[in-house]
């Protein structure tokens, strides 16, 4: 931590405090007027009739189910109504794909000692790490060059699509009056590594600087439970999906030919980042159980990277599961993949919706879930699949037997799944609530 403890500064948003300030925190990142940094930053000369929305990301971020979803809002937003503007870190997957779509976006730059921080990922709780990183922020000076951008482009509402975007921008708004809104894609109240930093950090930035926290559960939504009851400022909105792309009909089996899976083989799937609190070494361990016990037409498709994924190929090499375990590492054809798979396995012991199951549930394809997080709201147990304890060897080995040896059932369970999802889980009913939660803010 620095020796020396913050200035006091009281922070005027006339353009003479903005620059006393960074001068102040961060001589270098003082500009004049002119300054190349703030050139291309102008308002814009359209109509005001639309309602002007910062997008804050991290950008640096790998992508994940919550980057997507972040796009999918930004691109699907009505045109007529809203005038999105992505504020950004760094440049990465998601950023480039928002300029492709003809989306404005600025940059303010950050430190990447900061921007590579991640609460999930570090597992950090160590309260003085915390305070460190939070000094650091603060006196990077990005909070003075990011209420530069609302103000000059006379933004009227700021999404923050990530932690570190939800600081920033929480802070930003308290001190511009603006109000913010973000989703809740975390499940901090049930066991996982990380949990503990989120907790330190996340759940006062979410109830002192938000407006309005979309859970993307009830479940999530559950964890902001004041006394008795959940705060207000907490509405849940499911996650959607663009079904026209997850279509059974519109996509070919080719992937089994690639894979060299027979057509005699029961395919089973699982989709996400490789790491202990996804369970994969559990899926792994019933592979081998279900082949003792003579189920032999099996192949296992897993999908995804990360910090396990050297021992979980360690683990299937010594279990002598390598013609049974595919490891298919990072994809972009998820749907082609999920076109080929007779059972989604999901076993998970945190998570707060699981955009990989309404994905294969969108595809027909049964999902075995544990019941934790947001799964069993969108896994009807029976119905669309089955529900099993997580770290249960047994109930899985158990739910994938019952599944094999149903075939029907298991094509019911499908068909149900693409049901549900059209009703509850499409982009178009994602978008459409949150565009209402959007105005109800800025509307008076």
């Amino acid at each position: 931590m620095p020796d020396s403890t913050p200035p006091s500064v009281s922070v005027s948003l006339t353009r003479t405090g903005y620059f006393a300030v960074l001068s102040t925190w961060y001589p270098e990142t003082c500009y004049n007027s002119d300054s190349s940094l703030y050139s291309h930053m102008r308002a814009d000369d359209h109509s005001r009739q639309k309602y002007y929305v910062a997008f804050l990301m991290n950008g640096a971020k790998p992508p994940r189910g919550a980057e997507y979803l972040t796009l999918d809002l930004i691109t699907h937003l009505r045109k007529d109504t809203f005038y999105p503007i992505v504020i950004y870190i760094e440049e990465g997957e998601i950023v480039s794909k928002i300029k492709k779509a003809g989306i404005k976006t600025i940059r303010v730059p950050l430190s990447k000692k900061i921007t590579s921080f991640y609460p999930r990922e570090a597992g950090v709780s160590n309260p003085v790490f915390i305070i460190s990183f939070l000094w650091h922020l603060l006196k990077s000076g990005i909070i003075i060059k990011v209420i530069k951008v609302l103000r000059t482009n006379k933004i009227q509402l700021i999404y923050c699509s990530d932690n570190l975007s939800k600081l920033i921008g929480g802070i930003c708004g308290k001190i511009t009056g603006i109000k913010v809104v973000a989703h809740c894609h975390d499940i901090f109240s049930e066991k996982s590594l990380y949990h503990g930093s989120i907790r330190i950090i996340m759940k006062p930035v979410y109830l002192l600087f938000l407006s309005k926290i979309i859970a993307v559960s009830e479940r999530a939504r559950k964890y902001f439970t004041l006394g008795s009851k959940v705060s207000q400022k907490v509405i849940t909105i499911y996650n959607g999906i663009d079904t026209k792309r997850y279509d059974p009909d519109k996509i070919d089996t080719s992937l089994k030919k690639e894979f060299e899976i027979s057509e005699e083989d029961l395919t089973i799937g699982s989709i996400g980042t490789l790491d202990q609190n996804k369970g994969q070494k559990y899926l792994i361990e019933a592979i081998e159980r279900l082949k003792a016990d003579g189920i032999t037409n099996i192949a296992c498709l897993i999908c995804g990277t990360g910090e396990d994924e050297k021992y979980l190929k360690e683990l299937v090499r010594e279990k002598n599961l390598t013609k049974e375990v595919l490891f298919l590492g990072f994809r972009k054809d998820i749907p082609r993949v999920l076109r080929i798979l007779d059972i989604m396995v999901m076993t998970s012991f945190a998570e707060s919706f699981s955009m990989s199951i309404v994905e294969a549930m969108a595809m027909e394809v049964p999902v075995i879930g544990t019941n934790v997080g947001g799964i069993p709201e969108v896994v009807d147990d029976g119905k669309t699949g089955i529900i099993v304890p997580p770290g249960n060897i047994d109930a899985l080995c158990e739910a994938i037997k019952y599944l094999i040896q149903n075939p029907g059932i298991r094509f019911q369970m499908g068909k149900n799944g693409r049901v549900k999802v059209l009703e509850k889980f499409t982009i178009e009913e994602n978008v459409r609530k949150t565009e209402d939660v959007f105005l109800s803010l800025m509307v008076t």
